[in-house]
């Protein structure tokens, strides 16, 4: 006896498993990392480093400071160490997105930060920040997200 799959289970494995494959938030199409997991400043001094933002194909995110959406932001944690945080973002491209000139964001992306050490500051400290994103495509925008960025400061 031959066997037939039933047509609705059928559709509802294939709708169920490609449900579970589609990004629900923007931190599925957006990553971000250290370009060096320890960097190295003396107390009293300014530490400089750098955050790698990748986002996948067909996905944008809006360039810091964008009025209309929200703009990607790099943000230190309550209990970050240091003082006089600075960010260099991206400019971006120009580009439209329902029909507003909007600065866009694609593919990989740097980020420069920099900080003031504390001058009575030893030892190793973590570093925790969060890179607030909001991903798009040409037909939506994701939920927004806070994607954590962790590096550890090694004060010599």
């Amino acid at each position: 006896m031959k066997r037939a799959a039933c047509p609705a289970l059928v559709a509802l494995l294939v709708l169920g498993s490609s449900a579970l494959a589609a990004p629900r938030g923007s931190a599925d199409v957006v990553k971000a990392a250290p370009a060096a997991k320890v960097v190295t400043a003396a107390p009293g001094a300014r530490v400089s480093f750098t955050i790698t933002v990748d986002i996948a194909a067909t996905w944008h995110l809006y360039a810091h400071g964008d009025t209309n959406f929200i703009g990607i932001d790099l943000v230190p944690a309550e209990d970050f160490p240091l003082s006089e945080f600075a960010a260099e973002y991206p400019e971006g491209h120009l580009g439209e997105f329902f029909g507003e000139q909007v600065r866009m964001l694609e593919g990989a992306n740097v980020i420069k930060a920099s900080a003031l050490v504390p001058a009575g500051m030893t030892g190793e400290q973590p570093l925790e920040l969060g890179l607030t994103v909001q991903a798009c495509d040409t037909k939506t925008c994701l939920a927004p997200a806070t994607v954590p960025v962790a590096l550890t400061l090694k004060v010599e």
